[in-house]
Parts: structure tokens; sequence; C-alpha cells
């Protein structure tokens, strides 16, 4: 017990930094070979710059410097762009439209950094004349506003230097994915269609459900989580007293095994790989609690369960009326869940009126399928349902996709852009306890519907 009580918190930054990082399952860390034709000198942005849409701390930083080497047939553009970092890769031959790339959460500090995407998806984006850009984003954190201008303003750049593209497609993942839902309702006018691929596409609900899960902890296993009490005392509750309350994985309580089926409902109910996306994921969801337990954070101060209905099996010996009654409400901060002041700490509306194509995880519990399903509530309310598109993943992993799986949704994205033919997808509004199975490729190893 104590090895596990040990591992819950040692473990536990390490965990956050690398999911929610540079472990996106997308190429996103930075390559270290200098590029061969790089620049490094900043260039305006267009003079009517769009509204902003994230709020700066003022946090310092440092940047990582951001030389890549392009590919073959292609030239890297690199340099510091205002506040951020950038990378643009423009082939020989460029056909005039672009794809921006918008990074998952970084949380290893203040030094800023940007990737490159799927390295599939880059060599058929160069050989087809793509060029493709993406920006740090000003400060690190959950900062999703922060990136949606930050990727408004590498559109502006490329622009002024190459020209205005004839399309602008956006690619998001993981925390990407509130960002392109972010640009693609607020901003219609600049882009044309989109791709998320593990995306906190419910905005504000994704801190949400992390709240949620942190508290449904602390009353099924009545340990009291000191929020508002600082790192030191969080982390003494997490390491020494919820794992003897709840167990492991292997051999859960009668308590953890209330708090699985909490888990397991509160993140989508029973899917592929839910178990294995639990243990996948068991320590890394307290990562909020540890990470900002005073909720100082914009995503932290905004997040809220008060209006979260939490689901248990009843044959657990608890009810869905004493779990509701008995778990504790942490409530928003009004100021920071202020749609006009903070678009981004708030949940997105669904109002998109441009082609997206959805990818996710079965098992993802970190970024829960439930991000999808509210979405496509959100888009069907607001008239935008046949512009959804989503496809369910069979793995236990976040942004676990194989090649095949995010290049035949990226094409499929341009020919409905491109054609008006809107391509398949997953109904994610009923039963997932066995979805997926038409976009999975290949089958993953242990998967639950294959014998």
């Amino acid at each position: 017990m104590r090895r596990l009580a040990a591992n819950l918190v040692v473990g536990l930054l390490g965990l956050v930094v690398a999911a929610c990082s540079e472990s996106e399952g997308d190429g996103t860390g930075p390559d270290t070979a200098v590029g061969r034709t790089g620049t490094a000198t900043a260039s305006p942005t267009a003079t009517a710059a769009p509204k902003q849409l994230g709020t700066a701390t003022g946090a310092p930083h440092t940047q990582r410097p951001p030389d890549f080497e392009a590919l073959p047939g292609a030239a890297a553009d690199f340099g510091v762009l205002g506040g951020s970092v950038y990378r643009v890769e423009m082939p020989e031959e460029w056909n005039g439209e672009l794809v921006l790339y918008a990074h998952g959460v970084r949380l290893e500090g203040n030094e800023l950094s940007v990737g490159s995407p799927n390295r599939a998806l880059r060599e058929r984006w160069i050989s087809e004349g793509y060029a493709w850009a993406a920006s740090s984003y000003s400060e690190n954190g959950y900062v999703p506003g922060l990136g949606a201008d930050a990727t408004n303003e590498v559109l502006d750049y490329v622009t002024k230097k190459y020209g205005e593209p004839e399309r602008t497609y956006l690619y998001g993942v993981s925390m990407g994915g509130h960002v392109t839902a972010l640009l693609l309702e607020h901003f219609p006018e600049r882009y044309n269609g989109g791709l998320a691929v593990c995306g906190a596409l419910g905005g504000q609900e994704q801190i949400d459900y992390l709240v949620a899960w942190g508290m449904a902890a602390e009353y099924i296993s009545g340990v009291t989580l000191p929020t508002g009490q600082g790192s030191a005392a969080m982390a003494a509750a997490l390491m020494s007293r919820l794992p003897k309350a709840l167990g492991s994985l292997d051999a859960p309580t009668e308590k953890g095994q209330q708090f699985i089926s909490v888990a397991r409902e509160l993140s989508g109910g029973e899917r592929p790989f839910f178990l294995e996306g639990l243990r996948l994921n068991y320590q890394l969801n307290f990562g909020l609690l540890l990470l900002d337990p005073n909720r100082t954070t914009l995503a932290g101060s905004a997040a809220t369960n008060e209006d979260t209905e939490y689901d248990i099996d009843d044959a657990l010996g608890i009810s869905d009326e004493q779990l509701n009654a008995g778990i504790r409400r942490l409530p928003a901060n009004t100021e920071a869940r202020d749609g006009d002041a903070h678009p981004d700490a708030v949940p997105t509306t669904g109002r998109i009126e441009d082609p997206l194509i959805t990818l996710h995880n079965t098992g993802d519990l970190f970024v829960p399928i439930t991000n999808e399903v509210s979405y496509r509530e959100k888009a069907e309310a607001a008239g935008a349902g046949d512009l959804l598109v989503q496809r369910a993943i069979r793995d236990a992993g976040h942004c676990e996709f194989s090649d095949e799986e995010v290049v035949t949704a990226w094409d499929d994205l341009v020919e409905w852009v491109e054609d008006g033919k809107r391509p398949g997808g997953d109904d994610l509004t009923g039963d997932l306890s066995d979805i997926g199975r038409a976009y999975t490729n290949p089958v993953r190893p242990g998967d639950p519907g294959t014998k």
C-alpha cells in the first residue's frame, strides 16, 4: 500500500506533463536539427488584428529555439513572433492552401516551445503542396484562448509573407482541439475546416470533469481533499490517505469499486478499453488538484462540479441520490467563468460554420469521450449538426491514433471542404459499449471485441 501511495504522487507530475504535452502521439516534440533554410526574423501581423480570446498572466518565460529541418521539397521558416516562437514549412510548389497546427497543453515550466505535427500528415501535406504553420503559445498551462490568439497571429504572418491562402485548415490535438473549436466558432471567416483529435471540445467542461473526478473520490473515500490549502497539503492527502481508502486498481477496496463505477459513468459509460484507460489515467486525473490546489489559474478558478450529475451502480451500496447529495460542490469564480471576458473559460457553443471532423479514443479518461457527446449536443442545438463528423477509435490511450486513422480523416476533410461530400462517422449519442469498429485501423491488441 505504501508503494501505491508513493507512486500516486511521485509519478503524478511526470504523468501530467507527459500525457498533456510531448506524448500526444502526434509528433509534437520539438525537432533538434537546425532548419537548412530557416529564418529567424519576425514579421508584423495583419493590420486588422482579430479579437483576443486569451488572457495573459504576464508570467516570465523563455523560448526554446524553434529550429527544425524541412522535409525534402520544402523550406523551413522559423523564429519569434510576438511572444511566441513559430514554425512554417513551405513546399517549393505551394498549392496555396495552409494547415495551422494547434498543440496540446504544455506544463513544463515557463519555457515556450513549438512542435511539428504528425509525421505522416506532414509528409502528406508537403507532397501535395500544402504549407503548414504552428506556434507556441505566449504562455504555458491550460490556455486555449492564448493558443487561439497565437494561431491567428501565425496565420497573419503567413498571409503577410507568402500571400493569402486559398483555404486554411485547422489541426488541433488535445487542448489544441479546444483551440480548434474556439477558432471555428469565433472566426468562421478565417478558416475552411478543422480536424480535432483527442480534443477537449467541451471547452471548460474538460476542467469541470477533472474537478468532478476529484470531488467524487473525496466523497467515496471519506478523505477530505484540502482545496485552497496549497500543494503540500494536497500531496499529503493524495499520497497517504486516498490510496489507502480506495486501494489499487488490481485490488480495489469496496470504496475503490464504487469509485471505479463513478469514473466509468462520469467519463462516458461502458465502452471498449475503459478499464485499460482507467489504469493509464487513474493517477493522472488528480493532477489538476495537485498542480492548482488553490484554484488560482483561470481554468482552475472557472471550474465547477455544481451541475454534475453523478451515477453509480446501485448494487455497490450507494444510490445516485446519495451520491449527488453527498459530494462536495465547488462553485466557479463568476468573474473567471464569464464568456464575454474569458471566451476560453466557458463551455464551447457548437456554433460552427465549417466542416469539423473529430477522432477520439474510447478509453481516453484524461480527455474523455464525453467531450464529443457534449459537442454533438451543442452542434445539433445550434443547427450545425451536419457540419460535425465524429469517429471513435478503440484504444486505451490519450491521443493514440494510427497514421492510417489520422491521414484518412484528413483526406475525408479535404474532400468534404472541396467537393461538399460529407464523410461517414460514428453516432456517439447512444450506447458506446461496442463503438468504434468502423474507423479503428488497425484493431488494437487486446481489443475486447476480438476473441
